[in-house]
């Protein structure tokens, strides 16, 4: 019977990933699966819950892969889970890009999303919870707030991302240094240091030197700075030609002073 689950959502993932997840149907998910539709519903159900068990497996699988290491500081095991949920999706592109539009944008899948959510605030909340033990999270800061916007930030880079804005090899960067703008403001300490220590890492990536939300606004404004910098750098050189151009000031005063003779 597991074999057959896993089958069967691994079948989903790759249908999901070609054609969307509103293109899916239980018929063709039975055939490439290799099983009856009755027992399609029978081990998972309709389709609704053929999305939630693919999201549920793909959530425990990246709640797995955050790195947990002995010692770890609490600002690593913040950037863990960042790191950890952009190479999740980045592991399965074309099946996230399909699904990230649904997750976000269809009142169907309110429910997947919500536990997506707890999960993903989860980490966030216990990683949050790290720094202001180790007396790193500035007295002011309410964690809540702090959770809220760690959790919009990746919500949109990853639209960003499964919508083109963002390429792949700008995404895992965007979203380190987004959270660690966030937090620099609010942390002190040996947390303050890393955090600041990654974002200068992640300023090499493209485009991620801005906020996600600002990309889009901040290439014109580059494009156009950098325009105005070839005509002062074009002014610059007639005006180097014309002083080239003319004769010295003393021979100038040679000239008039054999005229006046």
């Amino acid at each position: 019977m597991a074999e057959r689950r896993q089958r069967i959502l691994a079948a989903a993932r790759t249908l999901v990933a070609k054609r969307g997840y509103e293109a899916l149907t239980m018929r063709e998910l039975a055939r490439e699966s290799r099983v009856t539709v009755p027992t399609l519903y029978n081990l998972i159900g309709g389709k609704e819950a053929v999305l939630a068990a693919a999201v549920g497996e793909q959530t425990a699988r990246f709640l797995g892969a955050i790195e947990r290491r002995a010692g770890q500081s609490p600002a690593a095991r913040l950037l863990a889970v960042v790191d950890a949920c952009t190479r999740e999706l980045l592991g399965l592109p074309a099946y996230y890009r399909s699904l990230l539009h649904l997750l976000y944008r269809a009142e169907a899948a309110s429910g997947v999303r919500t536990r997506v959510d707890r999960a993903l605030g989860g980490e966030l909340a216990g990683a949050l919870g790290a720094i202001a033990d180790a007396g790193e999270l500035i007295a002011w800061a309410d964690s809540r707030a702090l959770l809220r916007s760690l959790r919009s930030q990746l919500g949109a880079g990853a639209l960003a991302w499964a919508s083109g804005v963002l390429a792949d090899d700008a995404f895992s960067a965007a979203a380190c240094y987004d959270a660690c703008l966030t937090l620099l403001g609010v942390t002190t300490g040996r947390s303050h240091s890393e955090l600041e220590r990654a974002a200068r890492e992640a300023q090499a990536a493209p485009d991620s030197r801005l906020p996600v939300s600002q990309q889009a606004e901040a290439r014109p404004a580059r494009s156009a700075r950098s325009e105005r910098r070839k005509k002062a750098g074009a002014q610059r050189g007639d005006r180097a030609e014309e002083r080239a151009s003319r004769p010295p000031a003393g021979t100038q005063r040679a000239s008039l002073s054999k005229e006046q003779v």
